[in-house]
Protein backbone atom coordinates (compact mmCIF):
# COMPACT_ATOMS: atom_id res chain seq x y z
CA UNK A 1 0.00 0.00 0.00
CA UNK A 2 1.69 3.80 -0.92
CA UNK A 3 1.12 5.45 1.72
CA UNK A 4 2.17 8.67 0.20
CA UNK A 5 -0.86 9.07 -1.70
CA UNK A 6 -2.96 8.54 1.60
CA UNK A 7 -4.38 12.21 3.05
CA UNK A 8 -3.55 11.74 6.40
CA UNK A 9 -1.17 9.47 8.97
CA UNK A 10 -4.00 9.28 10.82
CA UNK A 11 -8.03 10.17 10.87
CA UNK A 12 -9.56 10.54 14.34
CA UNK A 13 -13.43 9.32 14.16
CA UNK A 14 -14.93 11.87 16.85
CA UNK A 15 -13.90 14.89 18.42
CA UNK A 16 -14.54 13.58 21.97
CA UNK A 17 -11.58 14.92 24.52
CA UNK A 18 -10.10 11.24 24.17
CA UNK A 19 -9.81 12.02 20.12
CA UNK A 20 -9.04 15.06 20.54
CA UNK A 21 -6.32 14.59 23.03
CA UNK A 22 -4.64 11.47 20.81
CA UNK A 23 -4.66 13.90 17.62
CA UNK A 24 -3.11 16.81 20.09
CA UNK A 25 -0.49 14.23 21.00
CA UNK A 26 -0.15 12.83 17.73
CA UNK A 27 0.59 15.90 15.65
CA UNK A 28 2.86 17.28 18.22
CA UNK A 29 5.29 14.38 17.31
CA UNK A 30 4.57 15.55 13.72
CA UNK A 31 1.74 13.17 12.23
CA UNK A 32 -0.94 14.28 9.83
CA UNK A 33 -3.78 14.07 11.57
CA UNK A 34 -7.79 14.65 10.41
CA UNK A 35 -10.32 14.76 13.52
CA UNK A 36 -13.75 14.21 11.73
CA UNK A 37 -17.17 15.25 14.09
CA UNK A 38 -20.54 14.97 13.04
CA UNK A 39 -21.37 17.62 15.65
CA UNK A 40 -21.10 21.49 15.05
CA UNK A 41 -18.34 22.18 17.90
CA UNK A 42 -15.33 20.12 18.88
CA UNK A 43 -15.65 18.12 22.44
CA UNK A 44 -18.48 15.37 22.96
CA UNK A 45 -19.32 15.53 26.33
CA UNK A 46 -16.66 18.63 26.77
CA UNK A 47 -19.14 21.21 25.18
CA UNK A 48 -20.93 24.02 26.21
CA UNK A 49 -24.48 25.42 24.11
CA UNK A 50 -26.14 28.54 24.38
CA UNK A 51 -30.30 29.12 24.43
CA UNK A 52 -31.80 32.35 24.76
CA UNK A 53 -28.64 34.08 25.93
CA UNK A 54 -28.26 31.35 28.74
CA UNK A 55 -24.90 29.55 28.46
CA UNK A 56 -24.97 25.72 29.94
CA UNK A 57 -21.99 22.89 30.30
CA UNK A 58 -23.58 19.60 28.63
CA UNK A 59 -21.10 17.50 30.75
CA UNK A 60 -18.59 19.00 32.42
CA UNK A 61 -19.55 19.09 36.22
CA UNK A 62 -16.74 19.11 38.34
CA UNK A 63 -12.91 17.82 38.03
CA UNK A 64 -10.56 16.06 40.11
CA UNK A 65 -7.15 15.78 39.62
CA UNK A 66 -6.49 19.39 38.34
CA UNK A 67 -4.64 20.73 41.22
CA UNK A 68 -0.76 21.65 41.25
CA UNK A 69 0.69 18.57 39.46
CA UNK A 70 -2.43 17.12 38.36
CA UNK A 71 -2.79 14.82 35.64
CA UNK A 72 -5.37 16.95 33.30
CA UNK A 73 -3.43 20.10 33.98
CA UNK A 74 -0.05 18.25 33.11
CA UNK A 75 -1.87 17.09 29.52
CA UNK A 76 -3.07 20.48 29.08
CA UNK A 77 0.75 22.65 29.90
CA UNK A 78 2.12 19.70 27.77
CA UNK A 79 0.64 21.21 25.01
CA UNK A 80 0.63 24.13 25.86
CA UNK A 81 -2.97 25.06 26.70
CA UNK A 82 -3.64 27.11 29.67
CA UNK A 83 -6.68 26.14 31.52
CA UNK A 84 -7.62 27.51 34.70
CA UNK A 85 -8.81 25.50 37.73
CA UNK A 86 -11.54 26.64 39.92
CA UNK A 87 -11.45 24.82 43.37
CA UNK A 88 -14.85 24.10 44.92
CA UNK A 89 -15.26 24.26 48.62
CA UNK A 90 -12.93 22.00 49.99
CA UNK A 91 -14.54 21.47 53.01
CA UNK A 92 -17.71 20.18 51.39
CA UNK A 93 -17.52 19.74 47.68
CA UNK A 94 -20.75 17.71 47.52
CA UNK A 95 -22.99 18.31 49.87
CA UNK A 96 -25.80 15.39 50.30
CA UNK A 97 -29.08 16.53 51.78
CA UNK A 98 -31.61 14.41 53.29
CA UNK A 99 -35.15 14.84 54.88
CA UNK A 100 -33.02 14.60 58.13
CA UNK A 101 -29.50 15.28 57.69
CA UNK A 102 -26.76 16.59 55.99
CA UNK A 103 -23.65 15.52 54.97
CA UNK A 104 -20.14 17.30 53.72
CA UNK A 105 -17.73 15.48 51.04
CA UNK A 106 -14.41 17.51 52.16
CA UNK A 107 -11.22 17.42 50.65
CA UNK A 108 -8.70 15.04 51.63
CA UNK A 109 -9.51 10.96 52.96
CA UNK A 110 -8.51 11.43 56.01
CA UNK A 111 -11.22 14.54 56.32
CA UNK A 112 -13.73 12.67 54.64
CA UNK A 113 -13.06 9.56 57.77
CA UNK A 114 -13.90 12.22 60.04
CA UNK A 115 -17.10 13.43 58.52
CA UNK A 116 -18.38 9.75 58.00
CA UNK A 117 -17.21 9.19 62.37
CA UNK A 118 -19.01 12.25 63.39
CA UNK A 119 -22.64 10.82 61.49
CA UNK A 120 -21.69 7.17 62.06
CA UNK A 121 -20.28 7.20 65.63
CA UNK A 122 -21.42 3.27 65.88
CA UNK A 123 -20.35 1.88 62.85
CA UNK A 124 -16.60 3.28 63.00
CA UNK A 125 -15.12 -0.04 62.33
CA UNK A 126 -16.89 -0.43 58.85
CA UNK A 127 -15.83 3.43 58.01
CA UNK A 128 -12.97 2.86 58.87
CA UNK A 129 -12.53 -0.32 56.70
CA UNK A 130 -13.91 1.41 53.27
CA UNK A 131 -11.85 4.37 53.59
CA UNK A 132 -8.87 2.30 53.88
CA UNK A 133 -10.21 0.34 51.14
CA UNK A 134 -10.73 2.69 48.46
CA UNK A 135 -7.24 4.61 49.47
CA UNK A 136 -5.45 1.33 48.86
CA UNK A 137 -7.16 0.40 45.74
CA UNK A 138 -6.74 3.78 44.32
CA UNK A 139 -2.65 3.76 45.31
CA UNK A 140 -2.51 -0.04 43.88
CA UNK A 141 -3.99 0.90 40.48
CA UNK A 142 -1.83 4.15 40.15
CA UNK A 143 1.11 1.49 41.05
CA UNK A 144 1.92 3.48 44.31
CA UNK A 145 2.15 0.33 46.25
CA UNK A 146 2.43 -3.54 46.11
CA UNK A 147 -0.75 -4.88 45.33
CA UNK A 148 -3.02 -6.28 48.39
CA UNK A 149 -6.15 -4.71 48.04
CA UNK A 150 -6.34 -5.73 44.51
CA UNK A 151 -6.19 -9.67 44.53
CA UNK A 152 -9.42 -9.62 47.23
CA UNK A 153 -11.64 -7.05 45.61
CA UNK A 154 -11.19 -7.25 41.70
CA UNK A 155 -14.64 -9.19 41.19
CA UNK A 156 -15.76 -7.51 44.08
CA UNK A 157 -19.18 -5.02 43.65
CA UNK A 158 -19.77 -2.45 46.32
CA UNK A 159 -22.94 -3.31 47.32
CA UNK A 160 -20.99 -7.11 48.69
CA UNK A 161 -18.51 -4.70 49.93
CA UNK A 162 -21.08 -3.06 51.89
CA UNK A 163 -21.99 -6.20 52.71
CA UNK A 164 -19.12 -7.30 53.93
CA UNK A 165 -19.09 -4.30 56.26
CA UNK A 166 -22.41 -4.80 57.95
CA UNK A 167 -23.20 -0.70 57.63
CA UNK A 168 -26.56 0.06 57.51
CA UNK A 169 -28.76 1.58 54.96
CA UNK A 170 -28.24 5.59 55.70
CA UNK A 171 -24.68 4.68 55.84
CA UNK A 172 -24.81 3.15 52.54
CA UNK A 173 -26.51 5.23 50.39
CA UNK A 174 -23.87 8.42 51.87
CA UNK A 175 -20.67 6.42 50.96
CA UNK A 176 -22.57 5.51 47.57
CA UNK A 177 -24.19 9.14 47.11
CA UNK A 178 -22.32 9.87 43.75
CA UNK A 179 -23.27 6.61 41.92
CA UNK A 180 -24.96 9.00 39.05
CA UNK A 181 -21.63 9.92 38.22
CA UNK A 182 -21.25 6.20 36.55
CA UNK A 183 -25.00 5.27 36.22
CA UNK A 184 -24.78 2.07 37.62
CA UNK A 185 -25.95 0.25 41.06
CA UNK A 186 -24.27 -0.61 43.87
CA UNK A 187 -25.01 -4.43 43.66
CA UNK A 188 -23.45 -4.27 40.18
CA UNK A 189 -20.87 -1.27 39.94
CA UNK A 190 -16.85 -1.92 40.43
CA UNK A 191 -15.49 -1.36 43.79
CA UNK A 192 -12.34 -0.65 41.82
CA UNK A 193 -14.24 2.06 39.83
CA UNK A 194 -16.23 3.24 42.51
CA UNK A 195 -12.71 3.62 44.78
CA UNK A 196 -10.94 5.52 41.82
CA UNK A 197 -13.94 7.65 41.12
CA UNK A 198 -13.79 9.05 45.45
CA UNK A 199 -10.33 9.61 45.11
CA UNK A 200 -10.25 11.23 42.05
CA UNK A 201 -12.14 14.07 43.80
CA UNK A 202 -10.63 13.20 47.75
CA UNK A 203 -7.69 13.20 46.90
CA UNK A 204 -6.84 17.02 45.66
CA UNK A 205 -9.97 18.31 46.00
CA UNK A 206 -12.73 19.25 42.96
CA UNK A 207 -12.34 21.97 40.28
CA UNK A 208 -13.91 23.22 37.92
CA UNK A 209 -12.76 24.85 34.06
CA UNK A 210 -12.77 28.51 34.29
CA UNK A 211 -15.05 29.49 31.22
CA UNK A 212 -16.66 25.60 31.39
CA UNK A 213 -16.06 22.29 29.66
CA UNK A 214 -15.50 23.97 25.91
CA UNK A 215 -12.24 25.96 26.85
CA UNK A 216 -10.57 22.15 27.40
CA UNK A 217 -12.37 21.00 24.08
CA UNK A 218 -11.45 24.00 21.91
CA UNK A 219 -7.89 24.22 23.43
CA UNK A 220 -6.48 21.15 21.76
CA UNK A 221 -8.61 21.78 18.83
CA UNK A 222 -6.81 24.91 18.23
CA UNK A 223 -3.48 23.01 19.44
CA UNK A 224 -4.58 20.30 16.28
CA UNK A 225 -5.00 23.07 13.63
CA UNK A 226 -2.20 25.28 15.04
CA UNK A 227 0.62 22.49 14.37
CA UNK A 228 -1.06 21.22 10.83
CA UNK A 229 -3.96 18.95 11.64
CA UNK A 230 -7.48 19.34 10.48
CA UNK A 231 -10.25 19.17 12.47
CA UNK A 232 -13.43 18.74 10.23
CA UNK A 233 -16.97 19.10 11.96
CA UNK A 234 -20.79 18.64 11.13
CA UNK A 235 -19.61 15.62 9.24
CA UNK A 236 -20.15 12.08 10.02
CA UNK A 237 -18.39 9.78 9.22
CA UNK A 238 -20.73 6.79 6.77
CA UNK A 239 -18.25 4.31 7.09
CA UNK A 240 -14.43 3.00 8.16
CA UNK A 241 -12.76 1.68 5.07
CA UNK A 242 -11.23 -1.81 5.36
CA UNK A 243 -9.11 -3.22 2.08
CA UNK A 244 -6.82 -6.03 2.31
CA UNK A 245 -7.24 -6.86 6.00
CA UNK A 246 -6.79 -3.67 7.37
CA UNK A 247 -8.30 -0.04 7.83
CA UNK A 248 -7.48 2.10 5.04
CA UNK A 249 -9.50 4.94 5.94
CA UNK A 250 -12.92 7.05 5.87
CA UNK A 251 -15.61 7.43 4.37
CA UNK A 252 -17.96 11.01 5.04
CA UNK A 253 -20.92 12.09 4.36
CA UNK A 254 -20.36 16.04 4.21
CA UNK A 255 -23.54 18.34 3.93
CA UNK A 256 -23.57 20.65 0.89
CA UNK A 257 -21.65 23.71 2.90
CA UNK A 258 -18.72 21.36 4.43
CA UNK A 259 -18.39 20.17 0.96
CA UNK A 260 -18.34 23.54 -0.66
CA UNK A 261 -15.32 24.29 2.08
CA UNK A 262 -13.30 21.22 0.53
CA UNK A 263 -14.66 17.91 2.69
CA UNK A 264 -13.68 14.90 0.56
CA UNK A 265 -15.66 11.86 0.22
CA UNK A 266 -12.72 9.82 1.79
CA UNK A 267 -9.58 10.16 3.86
CA UNK A 268 -7.51 7.91 3.09
CA UNK A 269 -5.18 6.40 6.23
CA UNK A 270 -2.92 3.75 7.59
CA UNK A 271 -4.66 4.22 11.10
CA UNK A 272 -7.67 4.67 11.96
CA UNK A 273 -8.61 5.96 16.22
CA UNK A 274 -12.05 5.95 16.94
CA UNK A 275 -13.86 7.85 19.90
CA UNK A 276 -17.14 6.86 19.01
CA UNK A 277 -19.63 5.02 20.75
CA UNK A 278 -17.76 1.43 21.13
CA UNK A 279 -20.82 -0.99 19.69
CA UNK A 280 -21.75 1.61 16.34
CA UNK A 281 -17.92 1.47 15.54
CA UNK A 282 -17.83 -2.38 15.47
CA UNK A 283 -21.07 -2.74 14.05
CA UNK A 284 -22.12 0.52 12.11
CA UNK A 285 -19.26 1.66 10.87
CA UNK A 286 -16.96 -1.08 10.26
CA UNK A 287 -19.41 -4.39 10.07
CA UNK A 288 -18.76 -7.36 12.51
CA UNK A 289 -17.02 -9.44 8.95
CA UNK A 290 -13.95 -7.12 9.54
CA UNK A 291 -13.51 -8.85 13.07
CA UNK A 292 -13.25 -11.92 14.86
CA UNK A 293 -16.08 -14.25 16.40
CA UNK A 294 -15.04 -13.83 19.81
CA UNK A 295 -14.32 -9.76 19.82
CA UNK A 296 -18.05 -8.94 18.08
CA UNK A 297 -19.78 -11.66 20.45
CA UNK A 298 -18.14 -9.64 23.30
CA UNK A 299 -18.55 -6.19 21.88
CA UNK A 300 -22.44 -6.75 21.18
CA UNK A 301 -22.90 -8.33 24.62
CA UNK A 302 -21.17 -5.58 26.39
CA UNK A 303 -23.91 -3.77 28.90
CA UNK A 304 -24.13 -0.20 29.01
CA UNK A 305 -24.37 2.48 32.00
CA UNK A 306 -27.55 4.15 32.26
CA UNK A 307 -28.30 7.57 30.50
CA UNK A 308 -29.12 10.55 32.26
CA UNK A 309 -31.76 13.08 32.29
CA UNK A 310 -30.80 17.13 32.74
CA UNK A 311 -32.91 19.55 33.25
CA UNK A 312 -30.52 23.00 32.62
CA UNK A 313 -32.41 26.17 34.74
CA UNK A 314 -32.10 29.64 35.50
CA UNK A 315 -33.26 31.55 38.22
CA UNK A 316 -34.14 34.73 39.35
CA UNK A 317 -32.08 34.37 42.22
CA UNK A 318 -28.73 34.90 43.54
CA UNK A 319 -27.25 32.13 45.37
CA UNK A 320 -24.19 33.33 45.60
CA UNK A 321 -25.05 37.05 47.11
CA UNK A 322 -27.24 34.10 49.44
CA UNK A 323 -23.65 33.26 50.69
CA UNK A 324 -24.33 29.79 49.40
CA UNK A 325 -20.70 28.03 49.02
CA UNK A 326 -19.47 26.43 45.96
CA UNK A 327 -20.58 22.77 46.13
CA UNK A 328 -22.66 20.17 44.20
CA UNK A 329 -25.81 19.30 45.72
CA UNK A 330 -27.11 15.65 46.06
CA UNK A 331 -31.11 15.82 47.04
CA UNK A 332 -32.08 12.33 48.68
CA UNK A 333 -35.24 11.04 49.66
CA UNK A 334 -35.13 7.70 50.81
CA UNK A 335 -32.09 5.18 51.37
CA UNK A 336 -33.09 2.54 48.79
CA UNK A 337 -30.96 3.27 45.54
CA UNK A 338 -31.39 -0.20 44.54
CA UNK A 339 -34.91 0.34 44.26
CA UNK A 340 -34.23 3.68 42.29
CA UNK A 341 -32.37 1.21 39.42
CA UNK A 342 -34.89 -1.32 39.61
CA UNK A 343 -37.37 0.93 38.25
CA UNK A 344 -35.22 2.51 35.75
CA UNK A 345 -34.25 -0.88 34.44
CA UNK A 346 -37.77 -1.58 34.14
CA UNK A 347 -38.64 1.08 32.13
CA UNK A 348 -39.95 3.88 34.35
CA UNK A 349 -38.91 7.02 36.61
CA UNK A 350 -38.86 6.19 40.51
CA UNK A 351 -41.41 7.90 42.09
CA UNK A 352 -38.37 10.10 44.39
CA UNK A 353 -35.42 9.99 42.10
CA UNK A 354 -32.80 11.30 44.00
CA UNK A 355 -31.08 14.28 42.05
CA UNK A 356 -27.46 15.97 41.64
CA UNK A 357 -27.15 19.77 41.17
CA UNK A 358 -24.52 21.65 39.46
CA UNK A 359 -24.70 25.28 40.22
CA UNK A 360 -22.24 26.89 37.37
CA UNK A 361 -22.55 30.58 38.77
CA UNK A 362 -20.97 29.24 41.76
CA UNK A 363 -18.32 27.29 40.24
CA UNK A 364 -17.54 29.93 37.14
CA UNK A 365 -19.00 33.38 39.11
CA UNK A 366 -16.75 35.50 36.69
CA UNK A 367 -18.52 34.25 33.10
CA UNK A 368 -21.08 36.62 32.04
CA UNK A 369 -22.10 34.26 29.52
CA UNK A 370 -24.16 31.96 32.23
CA UNK A 371 -27.08 34.41 33.16
CA UNK A 372 -27.43 38.10 33.48
CA UNK A 373 -26.97 39.64 36.95
CA UNK A 374 -29.40 38.65 40.06
CA UNK A 375 -29.86 35.07 37.98
CA UNK A 376 -27.94 31.88 38.75
CA UNK A 377 -27.70 29.19 36.38
CA UNK A 378 -27.61 25.70 37.21
CA UNK A 379 -28.33 22.05 35.98
CA UNK A 380 -30.38 18.93 38.05
CA UNK A 381 -29.82 15.41 36.82
CA UNK A 382 -30.91 11.67 37.72
CA UNK A 383 -30.32 8.71 35.97
CA UNK A 384 -33.16 7.99 33.64
CA UNK A 385 -34.24 5.18 31.40
CA UNK A 386 -33.57 4.05 28.06
CA UNK A 387 -35.78 2.06 26.82
CA UNK A 388 -37.51 3.99 23.79
CA UNK A 389 -41.02 3.06 24.88
CA UNK A 390 -40.86 5.11 28.10
CA UNK A 391 -40.13 8.53 25.99
CA UNK A 392 -42.87 6.88 23.44
CA UNK A 393 -41.07 6.15 20.83
CA UNK A 394 -40.23 3.28 18.80
CA UNK A 395 -36.40 3.91 17.69
CA UNK A 396 -34.36 6.77 18.34
CA UNK A 397 -32.23 9.45 16.47
CA UNK A 398 -29.62 7.52 14.91
CA UNK A 399 -31.87 4.91 13.28
CA UNK A 400 -33.64 8.04 11.78
CA UNK A 401 -36.76 8.51 14.72
CA UNK A 402 -37.49 12.61 14.29
CA UNK A 403 -38.40 12.78 18.39
CA UNK A 404 -38.92 15.95 18.86
CA UNK A 405 -42.19 17.33 17.37
CA UNK A 406 -43.70 13.69 19.00
CA UNK A 407 -46.46 15.02 21.54
CA UNK A 408 -45.91 11.65 23.89
CA UNK A 409 -41.97 12.44 23.75
CA UNK A 410 -42.67 16.01 24.72
CA UNK A 411 -45.66 15.26 27.44
CA UNK A 412 -42.80 12.71 28.83
CA UNK A 413 -40.32 15.19 29.18
CA UNK A 414 -42.02 17.94 30.34
CA UNK A 415 -43.48 15.43 33.37
CA UNK A 416 -39.57 13.98 34.12
CA UNK A 417 -38.36 17.24 33.49
CA UNK A 418 -41.25 19.31 36.48
CA UNK A 419 -40.37 15.79 38.89
CA UNK A 420 -36.69 16.66 38.72
CA UNK A 421 -36.71 19.99 39.62
CA UNK A 422 -39.62 18.58 42.61
CA UNK A 423 -36.74 16.73 43.75
CA UNK A 424 -34.66 19.37 43.94
CA UNK A 425 -36.22 22.02 46.22
CA UNK A 426 -35.24 19.57 49.14
CA UNK A 427 -31.90 20.82 48.49
CA UNK A 428 -32.82 24.56 47.22
CA UNK A 429 -36.22 25.38 48.49
CA UNK A 430 -38.00 27.17 46.73
CA UNK A 431 -36.24 27.16 43.20
CA UNK A 432 -39.70 25.74 41.76
CA UNK A 433 -40.66 29.76 42.13
CA UNK A 434 -37.88 31.56 40.68
CA UNK A 435 -37.50 29.78 37.33
CA UNK A 436 -36.59 32.33 34.73
CA UNK A 437 -35.67 29.29 32.45
CA UNK A 438 -35.66 25.86 31.92
CA UNK A 439 -34.96 23.41 29.40
CA UNK A 440 -34.57 19.42 29.38
CA UNK A 441 -32.13 17.19 27.95
CA UNK A 442 -33.55 13.33 27.87
CA UNK A 443 -31.07 10.32 26.83
CA UNK A 444 -32.78 10.70 22.85
CA UNK A 445 -31.08 13.88 23.21
CA UNK A 446 -28.19 12.62 24.21
CA UNK A 447 -28.21 9.91 21.35
CA UNK A 448 -29.11 12.40 18.82
CA UNK A 449 -25.96 14.75 20.03
CA UNK A 450 -23.52 11.64 21.15
CA UNK A 451 -24.72 9.15 18.92
CA UNK A 452 -23.99 6.62 21.66
CA UNK A 453 -25.77 3.49 22.23
CA UNK A 454 -28.98 4.17 24.72
CA UNK A 455 -27.81 7.92 24.97
CA UNK A 456 -25.20 7.13 27.68
CA UNK A 457 -22.56 9.56 28.78
CA UNK A 458 -20.38 6.79 30.42
CA UNK A 459 -19.63 4.03 27.92
CA UNK A 460 -19.94 0.78 28.76
CA UNK A 461 -21.15 -0.03 32.46
CA UNK A 462 -18.43 -0.38 35.06
CA UNK A 463 -18.98 -3.70 36.11
CA UNK A 464 -16.45 -6.42 37.77
CA UNK A 465 -16.22 -8.39 34.49
CA UNK A 466 -16.35 -4.91 32.03
CA UNK A 467 -13.80 -2.73 34.02
CA UNK A 468 -10.08 -2.60 34.86
CA UNK A 469 -8.11 -5.34 32.48
CA UNK A 470 -12.30 -6.60 31.73
CA UNK A 471 -12.27 -3.56 29.66
CA UNK A 472 -11.36 -3.19 25.91
CA UNK A 473 -8.01 -2.11 25.16
CA UNK A 474 -6.92 0.30 22.77
CA UNK A 475 -5.32 -1.75 19.82
CA UNK A 476 -8.35 -4.30 18.70
CA UNK A 477 -7.84 -6.72 16.75
CA UNK A 478 -8.66 -5.17 13.24
CA UNK A 479 -4.71 -3.90 11.72
CA UNK A 480 -4.61 -0.01 11.58
CA UNK A 481 -7.83 0.48 14.08
CA UNK A 482 -7.77 1.66 17.53
CA UNK A 483 -10.06 2.81 20.32
CA UNK A 484 -10.46 5.98 22.44
CA UNK A 485 -13.20 7.38 24.88
CA UNK A 486 -15.46 6.32 27.55
CA UNK A 487 -15.27 2.68 26.79
CA UNK A 488 -11.58 2.21 27.34
CA UNK A 489 -9.27 0.61 29.66
CA UNK A 490 -8.57 4.28 31.18
CA UNK A 491 -12.86 4.32 31.90
CA UNK A 492 -15.25 7.09 31.51
CA UNK A 493 -15.12 10.74 32.69
CA UNK A 494 -12.75 13.73 31.79
CA UNK A 495 -9.99 12.26 32.95
CA UNK A 496 -10.64 8.91 31.53
CA UNK A 497 -11.14 10.05 28.12
CA UNK A 498 -7.86 12.58 28.25
CA UNK A 499 -6.29 9.44 29.89
CA UNK A 500 -7.42 7.05 26.99
CA UNK A 501 -6.13 9.68 24.15
CA UNK A 502 -2.31 9.85 25.47
CA UNK A 503 -2.46 6.07 25.21
CA UNK A 504 -3.81 4.93 22.43
CA UNK A 505 -1.42 7.84 20.93
CA UNK A 506 1.51 6.20 22.95
CA UNK A 507 0.43 2.93 21.15
CA UNK A 508 0.43 4.43 17.98
CA UNK A 509 3.75 5.72 17.92
CA UNK A 510 5.18 2.97 19.93
CA UNK A 511 6.43 4.83 22.64
CA UNK A 512 5.56 7.41 25.36
CA UNK A 513 4.07 10.41 23.47
CA UNK A 514 4.26 12.60 27.10
CA UNK A 515 8.42 11.62 26.76
CA UNK A 516 8.09 12.25 22.81
CA UNK A 517 6.49 16.00 23.66
CA UNK A 518 8.64 16.66 25.95
CA UNK A 519 8.37 20.64 26.99
CA UNK A 520 8.32 21.87 23.63
CA UNK A 521 5.40 23.19 23.71
CA UNK A 522 5.27 24.36 27.79
CA UNK A 523 4.77 28.20 27.70
CA UNK A 524 3.86 28.34 24.53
Amino acid sequence: MDESRFDADVVVVGAGLGGLAAAAHLVAVGKRVVVVEQHSVPGGNATVFTHEGYEFDVGVHYLGDCGPGGGIPAVLERLGIDVTFLEMDPDGFDTLVFPDMAFKVPRGAENYRANLHRAFPAEAEGVDAYVDTIVGLTDELRGKRDPEYLGRHTGTTLGGFFDELGLSARCRTVLGAEHGTYAVPPSQVSLLLHSALMMHYLADGAFYPKGGGQVIADGLADFIVANGGRVILRTPVEQVIVEGGRVAGVRLRPPSPERRRGVPDEIRAPVVISNADLKRTVIDLIGSEHFPDGYVEKVVGYEMSLPLFVVYLVLDRDLRAEGLPVTNYFAIHDDDIEAEYRAITEGRMPDQPGVYLSLASLKDPGNANLCRPGQTNLQVMAVAPSDYRFWGLEKGPVAGERYRTNEAYRRRRKEVGELLVEMADLALPGIVDDIAYMECATPITHERFIRSTGGTSYGIAATPDQFFVNRPGHVTPLPGLFLAGASTITGHGIAGAMSSGEAVASAICEASVAELVGDRFVGS
